[in-house]
């Protein structure tokens, strides 16, 4: 099951301060410890979530009793369902991958909002049906080669929870081991450490066991070469 969500919707610099105050106050902060459930598949998607800081991982069990992660999502994230829809369910488990602060957003909270923040109602609307080109971006991304896909995952990764080392190189610590990683891009474990090995001998990745340093350039530049 694919769970829901909006990466990067840039939320914050669209809305205007006036309309985040109002935000604020229809829909309080909410704060989980790391390891805390923000929400379980198969309960009532009552509430959208609006991430404010931290990280959260989207994960389904799997045969074994694992877990597989589907999606990491960070600030100005959106996580959930179709809250608007009396009947919606969420698709998978959201857990806080670090500390986390949300904004939920319920559909009578919405409705309040619309209300006394009209333009903070068309901002949203604008933002959710910007989701239908992210599907469409993904799914093109899925026929692209493994090593593509891991480049891609690694730069949006770097891009949203790196640090910048200098110019050309930059830090990313994560929590994503190489079978987590290949869940998230649809590939093998194999396949995904056997692209990391290669990158990491062209000398465009160096370090292992989530504490990497990526040169951004090349990587973008083999990335756009595949596209």
């Amino acid at each position: 099951m694919k769970p829901w969500y909006i990466k990067d919707t840039g939320f914050t610099n669209v809305v205007s301060e006036k309309d985040m105050s109002t935000f604020r106050r229809v829909c309080p902060d909410r704060r989980y410890r790391k390891g805390d459930l923000i929400f379980h598949a198969g309960d009532s998607a009552t509430d959208l979530h609006v991430i404010a800081q931290g990280q959260v991982k989207l994960v389904t069990p799997t045969a074994a009793g694992s877990e597989r992660i589907l999606a990491i999502c960070g600030p100005n994230d959106f996580i959930g369902e179709a809250f608007l829809s009396d009947d919606a369910q969420y698709r998978v488990d959201a857990v806080a991958l670090t500390e986390v602060m949300s904004c939920p957003i319920s559909r009578d909270q919405f409705m309040k909002m619309s209300l006394e923040a009209p333009s903070f109602a068309l901002t949203f609307a604008e933002i959710l049906a910007s989701h239908l080109f992210y599907c469409r971006e993904q799914l093109s991304n899925s026929y692209a080669p493994v090593k593509v896909r891991v480049i891609k995952a690694l730069l949006e990764q770097a891009e949203r929870f790196g640090e910048v080392l200098d110019e050309d190189w930059v830090k990313l610590s994560t929590e994503l081991k190489h079978e987590e990683l290949a869940s998230m891009i649809t590939a093998t474990r194999v396949s995904v450490s056997m692209a990391i090995a290669e990158l990491r001998d062209e000398g465009v990745l160096e370090g292992t066991r989530g504490e990497y340093r990526l040169n951004i350039e090349a990587l973008t530049d083999q990335a756009e070469f595949y596209a």
